[in-house]
């Protein structure tokens, strides 16, 4: 499998989708997820396709059943469903399911569910395409949308870096249209986003900041609505970044008094409610940070917990009770990951999440997952386990 396997599938895909007249789609809280979002509204409604949006921090079973239990023809994940397309596939009847995601994949076999990560197609999800990337270049084949190519370019912030590969390409359209400008920092290219007037990376906080901090206040909604209008509500973003910093700076300091609490290869920690009013995406953010500071075990996963709210915006109330976990390598131990001496986040994180009958995906240095409350230990137990 190659690029022009790749791109023969996106075409029959986007053959397939013209037929729909109602679609639902699903996206991630981040920017990456929110700028997928806005490719993928702004082409099916170009072809005259009524649309609806859901976003949803992290796919289960149970939230899975509600979003297919609505009547749509047509259903289009952006970056997020590549590695629940197995459940996915069991929920759907003959409804037209797209998956347009570059987190660690299943293959899926039923003809109507397409899963069309690049990373089936012999790419990295890590390095050489982003969820907005894999949502343009299959918009590309249905409509015009160099106009959002610029949203591309954002979602790709969060791999860091010069843009690579696949990643090329929206970058090319949105530098032609005068979009996107290229600059020259330390030795690296870095993007700016004329009509935000914004650095790639920063226009990528901001939109992560009002999807996921403000994730039950509306807020991916609200950052939806500023791609559309290129435009952003810059004071709600420094409320929310202000907030979350105190939150996060007094969390941190409990664990720094206290400790975290160590196993042979896995460390970890509980932060209970205390990020209660944001969106569970803000854990992965803490333990990414948290991952660099000196008290941290360098060479251990790093696994942290928190309660996850039972009510989904538009989904409304979730059967049981759920701890969300975000688990990431720190930089010693994703050296070892990059060497195959030691196994990728995800490996551990989908096995120990299945084990104790939850949910997990991810990347080799970053995952997440969903799993019963009070299974912690067991879960902890597994990761151990495998790794």
């Amino acid at each position: 499998m190659g690029l022009s396997e790749y791109f023969d599938d996106l075409k029959r895909a986007g053959e397939v989708v013209r037929s729909s007249s109602r679609a639902l789609v699903v996206y991630h809280d981040d920017a990456d997820g929110i700028c997928s979002a806005a490719i993928a509204l702004s082409a099916l409604e170009s072809l005259g396709i009524k649309t609806d949006s859901v976003c949803i921090e992290k796919l289960h079973p149970t939230i899975l059943y509600k979003i297919h239990g609505s009547r749509y023809d047509a259903y289009v994940y952006t970056d997020i469903g590549s590695g629940k397309a197995d459940l996915i596939e069991k929920l759907v009847g003959d409804e037209l399911v797209i998956i347009l995601d570059h987190h660690d994949p299943v293959v899926v076999r039923k003809p109507n569910v397409l899963n069309l990560n690049p990373e089936l197609y012999g790419f990295s999800g890590e390095r050489e395409v982003s969820g907005a990337t894999a949502t343009y270049l299959f918009a590309d084949k249905l409509a015009d949308v160099r106009h959002v190519a610029w949203a591309a370019v954002v979602g790709s912030a969060e791999l860091g870096g010069s843009l690579t590969s696949l990643n090329r390409i929206p970058l090319e359209h949105a530098v032609k249209l005068g979009d996107v400008e290229v600059r020259e920092s330390a030795g690296r290219e870095r993007y700016y986003v004329v009509p935000f007037g914004e650095a790639w990376d920063r226009l990528s906080a901001k939109l992560t900041t009002l999807g996921s901090v403000g994730y039950y206040a509306d807020g991916p909604k609200k950052a939806l609505e500023a791609c559309i209008r290129k435009e952003l509500d810059e004071g709600e973003i420094e409320r929310l970044e202000e907030y979350r910093k105190q939150v996060f700076s007094k969390v941190m300091a409990e664990l720094r008094r206290h400790g975290i609490t160590r196993g042979e290869r896995v460390q970890w920690f509980s932060v209970g409610d205390s990020f209660a009013g944001m969106g569970t995406k803000v854990l992965g953010t803490f333990t990414s940070i948290l991952a660099y500071r000196g008290f941290v075990d360098q060479k251990k996963y790093l696994v942290g917990f928190m309660n996850f709210p039972r009510t989904i915006p538009q989904l409304g109330e979730l059967e049981g009770e759920w701890t969300k976990l975000s688990a990431r390598a720190p930089k010693l131990l994703a050296e070892l990951i990059s060497k195959e001496a030691m196994p990728p986040v995800s490996r551990l994180v989908v096995e120990a999440t299945s084990y104790v009958g939850g949910h997990g995906d991810g990347h080799s240095t970053a995952a997440s997952g969903l799993i019963p409350k009070g299974t912690e230990d067991d879960f902890l137990k597994k990761m151990e386990e495998i790794a």
